[in-house]
């Protein structure tokens, strides 16, 4: 190992060996059959993906989990555009939140705040276009007739719900399984 320029920050280099891509393979399928196949559940302004259980698996093993997090969820949403559920935002922005949240979540190390980098990003992300693909379809006039700044707001209460639910309910109960079966193994 080398070391940088200033200060003894240490260069690290990650090996990605076939282990890493099968994981990252297995989470990117998971998490796509757990939303594509719950569709009413997974996709519009108000859902629980269950997918996002799996969101706290960069807590341990911040490579694989987050490779297969982002890839997962850009075929998850790819599905959806192409079922003309959601759309191109979805895809970018949704899959981009997703990674984002992935990679703030290997950096928080008590585990009842893990979920949170998730619940955030997704609810302030995805609720800054999700209206957009649904508000045609909305049934109940008053909602339709909202200021775009409170659908906004109801929408990031609505999401960081849903994830609350899916990571803190779902999710923290799987992390600790896994931890406890994975007894300090060091995983990317």
């Amino acid at each position: 190992m080398g070391r940088q320029g200033k200060g003894n920050k240490v260069n690290k280099k990650i090996e990605i060996d076939n282990k890493v891509i099968a994981r990252a393979a297995l989470i990117a399928a998971l998490y796509f059959v757990l939303t594509a196949f719950l569709p009413a559940m997974s996709y519009g302004p108000l859902q629980i993906r269950t997918s996002e259980a799996l969101t706290l698996l960069p807590a341990l093993m911040p490579v694989s989990a987050t490779l297969g997090l982002f890839a997962g969820c850009l075929i998850a949403n790819l599905y959806g555009m192409t079922m003309s559920i959601t759309g191109m935002y979805d895809v970018v922005f949704g899959s981009l939140a997703t990674l984002v949240a992935a990679l703030l979540t290997t950096r928080i190390k008590k585990k009842p705040f893990l979920p949170l980098p998730t619940i955030i990003v997704n609810a302030v992300v995805v609720s800054a276009y999700i209206w957009q693909y649904f508000i045609g379809s909305l049934k109940i006039e008053w909602l339709k007739n909202l200021s775009p700044v409170i659908r906004y707001l109801i929408t990031v209460v609505s999401i960081g719900m849903g994830e609350a639910i899916a990571t803190y309910f779902l999710g923290l109960p799987l992390f600790l399984a896994l931890e406890k079966q994975l007894k300090d193994k060091k995983l990317l």
